[in-house]
């Protein structure tokens, strides 16, 4: 079982067909990382900004602007989960690489890392901080600083195929494969590429399970052979 985590949260998991932002949604995941934090798991979290607004959908605009707003998105959704892990007693911090001083605490690197070791959950909001670069460059930094194990994407397929299933009804799931046939196989699509070069060169794992079942995640923690494990051999 893996001890120390990052789980890469899409923010449309905690969206409904009518609320960006769904109580009931955002109260199951609270619920659900407290569960993995009881079991004596350390847990970081990457969310995405979908549920708002995604700035590569949105070529008409200019990047600085698009990026920018597809930042702010995942610092609205990192305040929503703050929320919902207050209210279920769970203890966490926000970093967010901007200054939000009147409504996000600022953190070292160090003192994160010290909090996510000792059980605190961190939330890392704005991505990377920069333009140009998505969450999930965010998810492959952000476990590289505080010493995260693996990284977990929650998503809504059963796992990594050789082609989308949505469109393809042959596309083959893959149970295992390495950071090098990600790379070399452009079909295959899990995460920026930037990020599986981060992962293969730190030798940190990515797990890919389905999140529509949200047990799925407990159920990989316990060592049960789900979805699809990216890993250096």
């Amino acid at each position: 079982m893996y001890k120390n985590i990052l789980l890469k949260l899409s923010g449309e998991s905690l969206m409904s067909e009518n609320e960006n932002i769904n109580k009931e949604n955002t109260r199951k995941i609270a619920e659900l990382i407290k569960r993995v934090h009881e079991m004596g798991i350390n847990i970081a979290i990457v969310c995405g900004g979908g549920n708002f607004f995604r700035g590569r959908s949105h070529q008409d605009m200019e990047a600085i602007n698009a990026d920018s707003m597809g930042m702010l998105g995942t610092t609205m959704n990192a305040l929503a989960l703050r929320d919902a892990f207050n209210k279920v007693n769970l203890p966490n911090v926000i970093f967010s690489p901007f200054d939000f001083h009147e409504l996000i605490e600022y953190h070292s690197e160090d003192e994160l890392k010290k909090m996510y070791q000792e059980g605190t959950v961190v939330v890392f909001s704005g991505g990377t901080g920069h333009i140009g670069c998505s969450t999930d460059t965010a998810a492959s930094m952000k476990a590289i600083m505080v010493g995260a194990d693996v990284i977990i994407k929650l998503t809504n397929v059963d796992g990594v195929y050789d082609k989308d299933p949505n469109k393809y009804p042959d596309a083959k799931l893959y149970k295992r494969l390495t950071h090098q046939e990600v790379l070399d196989n452009p079909e295959i699509k899990v995460m920026d590429l930037a990020c599986i070069k981060d992962c293969k060169e730190h030798k940190k794992d990515i797990l890919v399970i389905n999140f529509d079942n949200q047990e799925n995640l407990i159920k990989v923690l316990n060592g049960e052979n789900i979805g699809t494990v990216i890993t250096v051999e």
